[in-house]
């Protein structure tokens, strides 16, 4: 189905600006009709062909253009159906005379934009397809607008919804540090003036920058003053940008939408560093972890346990391990299958845990049944006790996994020493301490504790 041309309104005395603006205009597939004045506007509107836009000439000499336009927008209030939900018509205005007085008056009478005579081509067409056939794109911008002069405010503000942005005002600088308190989350850049009463321009960005702490957020002062120097002191206040009135709404716009962009893309990468942040300290968890049991890896051991070695002697604390050993942990996979025995697996360690203290023990998986318990400031006699508390709560009740029932026992081989001085003491040497209580746990019969006779690894550490 082919869409119906969007049918503008042209009004202008000059025969040939109307003609130059109708061929752009059908140039971009509108439908163009003509008025050389007011009356002849207000004609085309009382007729049954229902208008999309008007481009209105301000100086024109039969019913001005200002005048002109309150009488359509007072025609179409009478003739539109209240029901209907129609919008009032968007109307451009073409001056000779681009003035902020012009402005002031014609965007508080409802005008949308203003183009200055001679325009370029393109010029007209550009802003009507903005107006009647806007970028899909919803921007979501927010702007706080502060200005104690209605005309500089309404202008600016007029600028900047007219691209879309929404806008926030304030009439002063106490007034837009209130908004801001409330709506800093939402407030995308800051358009201030530098003198206004209350609270200034430079006042209002340093309490931005140092009370809200909003280092990110892109301000630009709107100022008559070109002096160097006080310029500077905008920049020392904060500001990011300024312009000097009175300025082209083009120059504005893209002063604003290079420092959004820019604000933008910081808070993209800081979102992206903390999101990179968050996935590097799952990996470097994640290499420590043993997948299966959820304590640390053997990795993890090899790296920590020096340090722990380190620190007690450091400290002339004590320190032991266990090493833990599930007892006929091949006949469980045997009779029950590898997926029972992994969660034997995981069920033991998760009672071990239960049991050691959080944040100071800790576990790590040693092989595939056996587990190393570093028990930091702990002597060797209070780790046979934890040790014995560990066995109990394995061995007090069977496992359940899907409606079966694994009883199983573990064997622990005890190894430490209580302060060391001067020592050379190595991991190697309380794993193989542990080893051997665990072997001679074994030969007793399993499912106890051991701390093994003979020469203790204390021993070797010099008197205190």
């Amino acid at each position: 189905m082919v869409e119906e041309k969007k049918r503008i309104l042209v009004v202008d005395e000059s025969q040939m600006v109307r003609s130059k603006i109708r061929e752009e205009l059908e140039g971009g597939q509108f439908e163009v009709l003509e008025a050389k004045d007011g009356n002849e506007a207000l004609m085309h509107l009382a007729s049954n062909a229902p208008l999309d836009l008007i481009t209105m000439d301000v100086a024109i000499s039969r019913m001005g253009g200002f005048e002109s336009f309150g009488r359509l927008r007072e025609e179409q209030r009478t003739t539109m159906d209240a029901a209907s939900g129609a919008q009032p018509l968007p109307v451009v205005f073409i001056t000779e005379n681009d003035t902020m007085e012009d402005r002031k008056r014609g965007f508080e009478m409802g005008g949308v934009e203003f183009i200055t005579k001679p325009f370029q081509k393109g010029e007209v067409l550009a802003a009507v397809n903005k107006i009647l056939h806007p970028e899909g794109v919803d921007r979501d911008i927010w702007a706080l607008v502060a200005d104690d002069s209605a005309v500089s405010r309404t202008v600016a503000s007029a600028c900047l919804k007219r691209e879309g942005i929404h806008v926030i005002e304030a009439e002063d600088g106490a007034q837009a540090f209130e908004h801001l308190q409330k709506n800093l989350d939402k407030i995308d850049i800051v358009i201030t003036d530098m003198m206004m009463p209350v609270m200034d321009g430079k006042t209002l960005c340093q309490k931005i920058r140092r009370e809200l702490a909003a280092a990110d957020m892109p301000i630009i002062f709107l100022t008559a003053v070109s002096d160097l120097s006080e310029l500077l002191e905008v920049f020392r206040a904060g500001a990011s940008d300024y312009l000097v009135k009175p300025f082209a709404k083009e120059e504005l716009m893209a002063r604003i939408m290079v420092h959004i962009e820019r604000n933008r893309i910081n808070k993209k990468l800081r979102e992206t560093i903390e999101v990179l942040k968050v996935a590097n300290e799952e990996i470097q968890r994640l290499s420590i972890m043993d997948s299966l049991t959820g304590c640390y890896n053997r990795g993890y051991l090899k790296m920590e346990m020096p340090k722990e070695i380190h620190r007690a002697a450091r400290y002339q604390r004590a320190l032991s391990i266990l090493l833990c050993d599930i007892d006929h942990f091949k006949a469980v996979n045997d009779t029950h299958g590898h997926l029972i025995g992994d969660h034997v697996l995981v069920e033991v360690v998760e009672r071990m845990m239960r049991i050691l203290r959080q944040n100071i023990d800790w576990i790590a998986r040693y092989g595939g049944e056996e587990f190393i318990v570093v028990l930091p400031e702990t002597p060797p006699d209070a780790a046979c006790l934890v040790g014995e508390r560990l066995r109990q709560s394995v061995a007090s009740q069977p496992i359940v996994f899907q409606e079966e029932r694994v009883s199983v026992t573990a064997s622990f081989g005890v190894a430490g020493f209580h302060v060391v001085s001067g020592t050379s003491i190595s991991t190697d040497d309380l794993f193989r301490e542990a080893d051997r209580g665990l072997y001679q746990a074994k030969q007793k019969g399993r499912n106890r504790v051991i701390r093994p006779a003979g020469p203790a690894v204390a021993d070797a550490a010099a008197p205190r």
